[in-house]
């Protein structure tokens, strides 16, 4: 699996330290529930418990190393990064506690039975993150509590069901927004392929 380092909110921190543009607060809070979301897929995931407790002190020590460069350049006071340095580094300790309690504590975690998925997406990225953003902004998916699902975690359930990594999400629905001349290409299709299909299945139009 890739780096934590490579989640967008690490990026943040660093523009925030070299004094670049401020990253909006939408920004920040968006990438923190990214990666939120990709310390809960390596606590959920099949990885053994060596590989992902060294992912976590790996992603503890850049955020401890970040936080004392912020202490070094007070100064320069950004005060909306140093809170979500925080709030990663307190969430990546209370990670590393759970594996540490797991260990010490095998009988009273259950593992929980890893999802294998047998479907595979055949289109591209770009068009499966229409369908992505679709249900992000439709609101209609929710986790087991009822609570909407984070466009992270829509974004985390897709790459399991159909086998495919989406390395940077964020940036690829951007990428929907700059299209020149239609905003959506497969949503058309699907919705062609089914008025075209469905009077097959019996059903008539009103």
């Amino acid at each position: 699996m890739k780096p934590f380092t490579e989640c967008r909110i690490f990026n943040y921190f660093s523009l925030s330290l070299n004094r670049e543009p401020a990253v909006p607060e939408a920004d920040f809070f968006s990438s923190y529930t990214e990666y939120e979301q990709c310390l809960y897929d390596l606590a959920i995931g099949s990885v053994p418990i060596l590989e992902r407790l060294r992912h976590l002190l790996h992603s503890e020590v850049e955020l401890i190393s970040l936080k004392k460069l912020f202490i070094k350049t007070e100064q320069h006071h950004v005060p909306i990064a140093e809170f979500y340095l925080d709030k990663c580094l307190l969430l990546v300790e209370a990670e590393i506690k759970l594996v540490n309690f797991s260990v010490q504590y095998p009988r009273t975690i259950e593992t929980p039975s890893s999802f294998l998925s047998s479907l595979h997406w055949k289109g591209t990225l770009v068009n499966l993150m229409e369908l992505i953003s679709s249900l992000d902004y439709s609101e209609l998916v929710t986790d087991a509590s009822g609570k909407r699902l984070s466009f992270a975690g829509i974004v985390s359930a897709f790459e399991k069901l159909f086998n495919v990594s989406i390395s940077k999400p964020y940036d690829l629905r951007a990428d929907l927004a700059r299209r020149k001349k239609n905003l959506s290409v497969l949503l058309p299709k699907l919705k062609e392929n089914y008025e075209k299909n469905i009077v097959n299945c019996g059903i008539e139009s009103k």
